[in-house]
């Protein structure tokens, strides 16, 4: 008989350390709040960071599949003037629609790559006459936004601007 209360009482045991355990990670996981899957977090809506990239150049989009940003050459005059200019969206269907992640790259080049490349799906132009401006866009199904958000022309250097991307 002994034996039989020394199995119940070991049973018991046994069973009481696995329930503080189960009852721990319940808790934790009320602290951390319920799991949600990154595509439910990104149709919530949100940006990403600023990105700041030249004139006359390109640069992947980070948090999009295969998506580009390409600015126009920015033709600017003292005083932080500068004459409007063009911003696109280059999207790829199967891949990435440029071979680099960022360089430069001239408005007869660009034109190039994207004319009649089944690959490349163009979104714009936005023209940028003040300093900013959104250009909406669709990737995987997914509707985003890009942002300008502004604009630092250069007398001696590259002009640039910062870039923002929204879903």
């Amino acid at each position: 008989m002994r034996s039989s209360a020394a199995g119940r009482a070991l049973v018991l045991c046994a069973g009481v350390a696995l329930g503080q355990s189960w009852a721990l990670a319940g808790e934790q996981a009320v602290k951390a709040g319920p799991a949600m899957p990154a595509r439910v977090q990104k149709a919530a809506g949100g940006c990403g960071q600023a990105v700041t990239l030249p004139d006359a150049s390109f640069q992947a989009l980070s948090g999009v599949r295969d998506t580009t940003v390409w600015v126009d050459d920015i033709d600017s005059g003292l005083g932080g003037r500068f004459s409007p200019f063009e911003v696109y969206v280059v999207t790829g269907k199967v891949y990435a629609p440029f071979q680099l992640k960022q360089g430069k790259l001239g408005r007869d080049a660009f034109r190039k790559l994207t004319a009649g490349n089944y690959n490349a799906q163009v979104s714009g132009p936005l023209v940028i006459r003040s300093g900013t401006g959104d250009l909406r866009f669709v990737q995987d199904g997914r509707s985003y936004t890009l942002r300008v958000l502004g604009v630092a022309p250069s007398t001696f250097n590259r002009d640039t601007i910062t870039v923002q991307l929204c879903w």
